[in-house]
């Protein structure tokens, strides 16, 4: 119970109290305890007005306080995605280019749709709006969209990996949709494929299939080392993230015209990996002992 009401019904069977007992002991006409009683009455009911217009001021003061939450995360997005493009394709190697600036948003799909206008957001709405107008009042798109601003990492239509496009801006989005489509020819080539490369202190192996990259590193002293990611790829970077979208790596990549060599850039070091066959997949382990000119009993 508040502490005004507990006070207001405190009073009450106080009062209550003390005109029944006057009025048993007789020192107290009727209208005297009437008159208190409505007394207490009228001070119950301001308490429970006083109750109720505070609960609308802590109402109004969340309602506030979100809706400030909002333009926070608003505010903050569009510090962050100002001047940026950003490109993904999905399973099916549809293309998708998302460019802001500022206020303003631009999307593109090799489909040939198309939506330009201004962007909003909503606190806990997992999606982004389009808007013809400035003020967000005519709204002529909704997209599926998150944005983990802390990691750099936006997914659109809940499954689709995008990546920031360092090369382009806002205003490329046509010409990176180009671009991207070379990348998706290259990434449905890459479906199915496994890849073995080697350096001076190492091989590795690396398989591409739908979504997943697994790659099995053996070091010179017979150390072994595999992991899953998922990958996606642009115009001119493959990158690498862990189950929670996460980035862990980018690599620059390039393929050779007949599609049998595949290199990787990464800090300026390139890895040329081979085209190799499934069954030299199936014995991928062995193979990269073999490679590497160790037993596969060492380490």
């Amino acid at each position: 119970m508040k502490l005004k009401k507990m006070l207001a019904w405190l009073t009450a069977m106080a009062m209550i109290g003390t005109a029944a007992l006057a009025t048993a002991c007789g020192s107290e006409d009727d209208a005297s305890s009437s008159s208190k009683t409505e007394s207490s009455a009228a001070e119950s009911k301001d308490a429970a007005a006083d109750d109720a217009e505070a609960e609308d001021l802590a109402a109004d003061d969340a309602d506030a306080e979100e809706s400030g939450s909002t333009d926070d995360e608003t505010a903050a997005y569009a510090e962050a995605l100002a001047g940026t493009l950003w490109l993904g394709m999905d399973a099916e190697y549809n293309c998708y280019a998302m460019g802001f600036n500022d206020e303003e948003i631009v999307f593109e799909a090799d489909d040939g749709s198309s939506a330009s206008g201004y962007w909003g957001v909503t606190a806990g709405d997992p999606t982004i709006y389009i808007f013809e107008d400035a003020e967000l009042t005519n709204q002529i798109a909704s997209i599926p969209w998150s944005y983990d601003m802390e990691n750099g990492v936006m997914i659109l239509n809940d499954n689709v990996i995008m990546a920031q496009a360092d090369s382009y801006s806002f205003s490329d989005a046509a010409t990176a949709m180009q671009q991207m489509a070379t990348a998706a020819k290259v990434q449905e080539y890459l479906q199915g494929t496994y890849w073995v490369g080697t350096d001076d202190t190492s091989a590795s192996a690396i398989s591409m299939s739908s979504d997943t990259l697994e790659i099995i590193e053996l070091s010179q002293d017979g150390t072994l080392d595999q992991g899953s990611f998922l990958w996606s790829m642009d115009y001119d970077t493959l990158n690498a993230y862990d189950e929670n979208y996460n980035l862990l790596a980018s690599f620059g990549w390039n393929i050779s015209e007949d599609g049998s060599e595949l290199q990787l850039t990464n800090d300026g070091e390139s890895i040329v990996y081979t085209q190799v066959s499934e069954e030299d997949a199936n014995a991928v382990v062995a193979y990269l002992y073999s490679v590497m000119g160790l037993e596969e009993s060492a380490g």
